[in-house]
């Protein structure tokens, strides 16, 4: 097995994706513990690599799309030729995009790895590495299709857990953050983000308004509402707060996403939908209730032992749609019922009371 002193991991998708990539980072620096591992990210998603100890370097993409085209372009060159002066020897490409294939092509490394493309692209994708990985993801979990790439190193890690990591600074605004809004540090709680950057992946307002109240009536815990900033988001989480009866802590929008992974290792219990947030859950050890629609938990659902995946079971899922017929509406996840998850919860709150 060669031995590479200076690695990048290109990682160019959503905040989930790259939380999903974290087990490469540690077995990489498992079998190259003298490297300098750099890894390469799109802004908005640097918090789930920030902190990491097998992480040397996080470069940040920002794709500055907003800016006029000309700008764009010689930003967008001048951060490749950067890059390239870096002088890799490694490079793992996780995105299977062409932006990726092209960067990782530009720095020059010897070795660039990535993921046969399903297609050959307009851009010749397949011509950016030097060896390329053929992988499905339709028989196994997006951490086993990550690591196919350092297997073809000929490396073989048996460690699979996400990992993330926050600062005290993060624990302490977290903290007093759920202070100010009533809850004690000491106090049980439970969180639920009933969101997901694609509402369609979403359960109805009603039923998670409906568990909010079946938790704080049979066993007294509070239940912390998060989400994203983002307007949808809250906008959805207003509606769930003007159906319930009882008190719910509304924290969406406030946490930063390091704080939110202080929030959730806290937590006795996580519900929500196949996320990010729910794949944070997993990385910090919170046991998981997930409901899932058009997405496949056998790909993405909750990585370790004695999470609840709720689903349907149709012969359409999963599908990967936006919604039947283009509704934005998934009857997969509407066709759950609220009694569906109050069973769940009685399994991982049994025996708990305040």
């Amino acid at each position: 097995m060669s031995e590479y002193r200076n690695i990048l991991v290109i990682i160019l998708k959503h905040i989930g994706d790259v939380l999903v990539a974290t087990p490469v980072f540690t077995a990489l620096k498992e079998a190259y513990p003298r490297s300098h591992l750099s890894v390469l990210v799109d802004r908005g998603t640097e918090d789930m690599v920030t902190l990491n100890p097998a992480v040397d370097e996080v470069i940040i993409l920002d794709r500055a799309e907003d800016a006029p085209l000309f700008a764009r372009f010689f930003r967008q060159a001048a951060f490749a030729v950067n890059l390239r002066r870096k002088r890799f020897d490694l490079v793992l490409e996780l995105s299977a995009g062409d932006r990726g294939a092209f960067l990782g092509f530009f720095t020059g490394a010897p070795e660039r790895i990535g993921f046969e493309p399903k297609k050959r692209t307009f851009l010749g994708r397949h011509h950016a590495f030097t060896r390329l990985v053929r992988i499905s993801t339709t028989t196994q979990h997006m951490v086993d299709y990550n690591l196919s790439v350092v297997r073809a190193l000929g490396i073989e890690h048996s460690e699979k857990r996400l990992s993330i990591f926050w600062s005290k600074e993060d624990s302490k605004a977290c903290k007093e953050l759920m202070s100010e809004n009533g809850l004690c540090e000491s106090e049980p709680y439970v969180v639920m983000h009933p969101t997901s950057r694609w509402l369609f992946k979403a359960w109805n307002s009603r039923g998670y308004a409906s568990v909010c109240d079946y938790i704080a009536e049979k066993y007294g815990i509070p239940v912390v509402v998060t989400s994203a900033p983002d307007k949808k988001e809250k906008k959805r989480v207003e509606e769930i707060f003007s159906f319930v009866k009882s008190r719910p802590i509304n924290l969406s929008g406030m946490l930063s996403l390091k704080q939110l992974a202080f929030c959730i290792s806290k937590s006795i219990l996580f519900i929500g939908v196949d996320s990010a947030p729910m794949h944070i859950a997993a990385a910090v050890g919170t046991p998981i209730i997930v409901l899932f629609g058009p997405s496949g938990d056998h790909m993405w659902g909750p990585r370790g032992n004695g999470h609840i995946v709720i689903k349907k079971g149709w012969p359409c899922q999963p599908c990967g749609r936006d919604g039947c017929n283009g509704s934005k509406i998934s009857q997969c996840l509407e066709a759950i019922t609220p009694e569906e998850v109050y069973l769940a919860v009685d399994q991982k709150l049994k025996g708990i009371s305040c």
